[in-house]
């Protein structure tokens, strides 16, 4: 699937986003972390992982770094498990754009040029952009997930 940036979007990333959401069991991935590939042609799985401490997610998230040793935008999906008491536990899929304020325009553009693409292709409702450490806490990913009930 070519996106009119001229990034295409492998079934790779597809795949990914399905294992988090339908496989069960211990296996099952909690995050998936997306990056544009080196020559810019393609989305591509970086990571998945079945590692449940969201601390262990963001720290992997926001360490790439790009071949000039600067940190590197990333996209990720996190399956937010919470509890609305009353109302039982639930699960959101929550989609998140990471964009260090280092990143170059030029870099900046073409990540913003394919991140509605993705995250419309995964079909995931919640969106988070983050240039800080503080727009991705744990707090605000619950908040965002659960509709501003926690």
């Amino acid at each position: 699937m070519s996106l009119p940036s001229g990034v295409s979007i492998t079934t790779e990333c597809i795949d990914a986003y399905k294992e988090l959401l339908y496989k069960r069991g211990a296996g099952k991935p909690t995050f998936v972390i997306y990056k544009i590939s080196d020559d810019e042609h393609s989305i591509m799985v970086e990571e998945s992982s079945p590692e449940k401490n969201y601390e262990a997610f963001l720290q992997r998230l926001t360490s790439a770094h790009d071949n000039d040793g600067k940190p590197a935008p990333r996209y990720a999906i996190y399956d937010v498990e919470y509890d609305l008491n009353e109302d039982g536990r639930r699960a959101t899929i929550v989609f998140i754009s990471w964009m260090p304020g280092v990143t170059s325009t030029r870099i900046r553009m073409l990540y913003a040029s394919t991140k509605e693409q993705l995250r419309k292709a995964l079909d995931v409702k919640v969106s988070i952009h983050a240039d800080d450490l503080h727009d991705i806490e744990w707090k605000n990913i619950l908040r965002e997930a659960s509709g501003g009930r926690l």
